[in-house]
């Protein structure tokens, strides 16, 4: 039998092309881990993703949501930025991380979900996340926003390491079928709940 220490935390599996255990974040999600050498992967298209760490502690996490927020949304989902950054934010802190010591890396707005507008999902999502961390003043390490191409993003909350993989169009494409029905469901739900180096 295995020993409770060497068996891997739920959720967590060995990603061979990395050569590192690995948590994948969905879309409305995030998660915080101060494992060494622990990867917090997303598939990001319109959508983005901030990865926060407290710089000192190596503890950190990433979020992935789908819109900023609008008049009226239901913020209380993770769905949308507003609250996606305060649930990230304060699942570190209240994991001992200091608010001074944290540092952001942010990724996505790809221009994929309406392709033709001159103000997208992508660019209002880009926008809110930068300016939100600005409001915060927390500390904006590096940014990979924009663009037309869908990113897998691999976050090491331990070392704040960032490895940022462009997808083929054919995978944009097909993210962008996905990114398109979740932002039905997302405004169509009740508002009582429910590889570049950074």
């Amino acid at each position: 039998m295995t020993p409770a220490a060497a068996r891997p935390a739920p959720g967590l599996f060995w990603d061979p092309k990395i050569g590192a255990m690995t948590q994948t974040v969905l879309p409305g999600f995030h998660a915080v881990t101060d494992v060494p050498g622990v990867a917090l992967v997303t598939l990001l298209g319109s959508c983005v993703a901030a990865c926060i760490r407290d710089t000192a502690l190596g503890l950190g996490g990433i979020n992935h949501f789908l819109l900023p927020g609008a008049p009226g949304a239901d913020h209380g989902s993770a769905r949308y930025g507003v609250n996606a950054m305060e649930l990230l934010i304060n699942d570190i802190l209240k994991r001992g991380g200091a608010k001074e010591r944290l540092e952001a890396k942010v990724f996505g707005g790809a221009n994929v979900i309406d392709v033709s507008g001159t103000d997208t999902v992508g660019d209002r999502n880009a926008r809110f996340v930068v300016d939100y961390l600005r409001a915060e003043g927390i500390r904006l390490a590096a940014a990979d926003l924009g663009g037309d191409r869908a990113r897998r993003v691999f976050y090491f909350p331990d070392t704040g390491r960032a490895t940022v993989l462009r997808l083929p169009v054919s995978d944009t494409r097909r993210l962008r079928r996905e990114e398109l029905a979740l932002k039905e469901r997302a405004v169509a739900a009740p508002k009582s709940g429910g590889v570049e180096l950074f």
